[in-house]
């Protein structure tokens, strides 16, 4: 999650992220659909990926815990 937070900040390059600004099945969708503004696929590896989208769906707005979401600074 670190390197989403590099971007996804307060002053970064992009908006912050809420994962529970969206339902868990939104988040595998966008990723799906590759709706990333930013081609992610050179930095990200498959397996981190996943790791994302499993950390996302986790604290989702659908979830048992979307307010323990945290994207790191």
């Amino acid at each position: 999650m670190a390197k989403c937070g590099a971007c996804h900040k307060k002053g970064g390059k992009a908006a912050p992220v809420n994962p529970a600004d969206k339902a868990g099945r939104v988040w595998e969708k966008y990723f799906k659909r590759n709706r990333h503004r930013v081609d992610i696929s050179k930095n990200i590896s498959t397996e981190e990926l996943s790791r994302i989208i499993n950390y996302l769906k986790g604290h989702a707005a659908d979830s048992d815990q979307p307010a323990a979401a945290v994207i790191p600074r």
